[in-house]
């Protein structure tokens, strides 16, 4: 009798390992086939519709990539817009694309997303840092991916809390491929090195890409004859094909704030509510053309160590700092350093062009009926002769990589590689199906008439580039190049006065 139970138990056992088997594989080939399905190769490379239906770039993750539903944790930071977690369906369209990343996520690799979060962000930085420090010393494996505040991540790389992703073999990451920014290797590695990676991974990196906004009727109204004159029927259009010719420079966006100003109440005070300005900004605003100029706080020497650039005390900062400097003590520009007051003359419909990011446009500029018309640019270039265009991000955005002392689950050369598989997949779908959402929001793309938008868009958040100032802003005492190259424009300081009396 006791074999007979020994052999149906075991039958029982087969069978339900049988049921397991056919489950998965109805998982794998069920959602999964059906979403290659939908993917187009062209010249060996698969496309994929984006939330709106345009074709964009698919990842190489082998359909048949199954991790058997492994939990895969992740520590989170409080962003200021939501980036990673939402469990259920809904009609917010932010949320909904969050929704649907993590949903293809777990579908397609057979992975539970295991999100925790740490409340460490811009005040709190050195929280996150020291709850992963000291999970690392006390050996507990309670993460496996992080994701922080940017400027924690210099904080960690000290510490030795990351993976070195370019030492995993077999790693499912492409850095070649269009959700990752093209300069990545270039400003993140540290001699060859790269530990952290963002981009399309990072929700928040796209809703920080600084940009300039500006009223298309004020534009139309004072430019359109230059346009004419060009061959353009409005200025606007005049403006979108100078920016795709490479020719959007400093010295022509500074020609078109020059002498804008105008007193709308006939009187000499500055009154952010009726006069008109060329220019709304932040200092901090203007410090993000430093970046955008192609300059570099934090460069690698000789000898493989990080230092202050040479860029720092280069010609071309000395002119960029006279040029701004005219500019942000001229009647022209309207600058107010606290909070969101400096936007004020442009979402009131009385100022040319405002330097802002992605996300701003979304609380400040759709349906606002002071400004009906709005465009948007990215930074413009130190000369035509540079050869790109350049996006700084704000530094509320995420940075994403492999905690040192993740769980190894008895294979450390697998669990490596699986998490290359999560970053890979996650950069991709949201590069799919999260930057779309966030360009939708801020530029009502889905609803517009014109490409342009959508351009600019697309070149604003395919130049993002990072500097290592930024990244070890706390390492470096609490300041930033930038913003001292700001700071002295600001004053209207000759730089090598001003830069010799903050190294």
């Amino acid at each position: 009798m006791k074999s007979f139970v020994r052999v149906i138990s075991l039958l029982l056992v087969c069978i339900f390992l049988m049921m397991a088997v056919v489950a998965c594989d109805g998982r794998k080939k069920g959602k999964r086939t059906n979403e290659e399905d939908d993917a187009v190769v062209i010249d060996g490379v698969k496309w994929m519709a984006d939330e709106w239906g345009t074709l964009r770039e698919y990842d190489d993750i082998p359909g048949e990539v199954d991790y058997n539903d492994e939990r895969i944790t992740v520590l989170t930071w409080d962003t200021e817009m939501p980036e990673f977690i939402q469990n259920e369906e809904t009609d917010d369209a932010r949320a909904a694309a969050i929704y649907k990343r993590n949903q293809s996520i777990m579908g397609r690799l057979g992975v539970e997303l295991n999100m925790i979060q740490e409340l460490s962000g811009i005040g709190d930085a050195d929280k996150y840092a020291s709850r992963v420090a000291n999970a690392n010393a006390s050996d507990l494996h309670d993460f496996d991916l992080l994701a922080c505040y940017s400027r924690t991540a210099g904080t960690m790389i000290g510490k030795g809390l990351m993976h070195n992703l370019t030492a995993i073999e077999d790693s499912y990451i492409d850095l070649s491929r269009p959700w990752w920014p093209a300069n990545i290797v270039e400003n993140f590695s540290i001699n060859g090195n790269l530990y952290y990676v963002s981009g399309d991974i990072s929700m928040t990196a796209i809703d920080q890409c600084c940009c300039i906004y500006f009223n298309k009727t004020l534009l139309n109204a004072r430019y359109n004859e230059t346009a004419r004159e060009a061959g353009f029927m409005n200025a606007t259009d005049w403006l979108y094909d100078m920016t795709r010719n490479g020719d959007w420079t400093v010295d022509q966006f500074l020609s078109m704030i020059d002498g804008y100003f105008e007193s709308m109440d006939n009187n000499e005070a500055v009154d952010s509510q009726n006069d008109r300005y060329g220019l709304c900004a932040h200092t901090r605003d203007i410090g993000a053309m430093y970046s955008s100029c192609n300059l570099r706080m934090i460069e690698q020497d000789s000898v493989t160590m990080l230092k202050i650039s040479d860029d720092y005390t280069s010609n071309r900062v000395v002119k960029l700092v006279t040029q701004l400097g005219r500019m942000m003590n001229s009647r022209d520009y309207f600058g107010d350093d606290r909070g969101v007051y400096n936007a004020v003359p442009f979402t009131r419909g009385r100022a040319l062009f405002l330097t802002k990011n992605f996300q701003f446009a979304e609380g400040s500029l759709v349906n606002n009926s002071a400004v009906q018309e709005y465009g948007i640019l990215p930074y413009p270039k130190y000369n035509e002769a540079q050869k790109n265009y350049y996006t700084t991000l704000g530094n509320p955005f995420s940075i994403f990589s492999i905690f040192i002392n993740c769980d190894d689950r008895g294979d450390l050369d697998g669990t490596l590689t699986m998490m290359t598989a999560v970053l890979e997949c996650w950069a991709s779908e949201g590069y799919r199906k999260t930057t779309p959402v966030v360009f939708e929001l801020n530029m009502q793309l889905k609803a517009s008439q014109s490409q342009d938008e959508t351009d600019m868009c697309e070149i604003i958040r395919a130049s993002i580039m990072f500097d290592m100032g930024r990244i070890f802003y706390d390492i470096l005492g609490d300041e930033t190049q930038d913003m001292n190259f700001a700071r002295a424009a600001k004053v209207n300081s000759p730089w090598t006065t001003y830069y010799q009396k903050s190294l």
